[in-house]
């Protein structure tokens, strides 16, 4: 079965595009804000890996984090985002993010990082007793 992706950011455009550059590898989900994100993320727990931006109107992505992990602990989480701003990076990083990349994205080191990531969770959730010793 393919990884799934939900690819949050306010910029229909970039959501659509990253959209198209990773349908065939993986299932892809849009959300054009936070609010968007945690209803899909309610109806669909299945997720492997949520790409986010940070800078968003409503709910921004800190925030959207912060509440994605109250309700989803093993969603994997990618920020994405153009503006190098360490303090954002380094706050969303504590609320739960678990990596980061600038935009404009390149497309290869994120078809990696989502594969790492997506293999990261499923052997996370997964049944399988995790291996001693290894």
């Amino acid at each position: 079965m393919k990884p799934s992706v939900l690819i949050v950011d306010d910029e229909k455009v970039i959501c659509e595009g990253i959209a198209r550059l990773l349908s065939e590898k993986y299932i892809t989900y849009q959300a054009h804000n936070g609010s968007e994100a945690v209803d899909i993320l309610r109806n669909n727990r299945q997720i492997d890996v949520m790409l986010c931006d940070i800078i968003m109107p409503e709910m921004d992505g800190i925030a959207l984090i912060n509440e994605i992990r109250s309700v989803n602990k093993d969603i994997i989480i990618i920020v994405i985002t153009a503006f190098a701003d360490p303090n954002k990076v380094c706050e969303a990083m504590k609320k739960g993010a678990n990596n980061f990349m600038l935009k404009p994205l390149d497309i290869p080191l994120l078809e990696m990082t989502i594969n790492y990531a997506a293999r990261k969770k499923r052997l996370k959730t997964s049944d399988v007793p995790a291996l001693e010793g290894v």
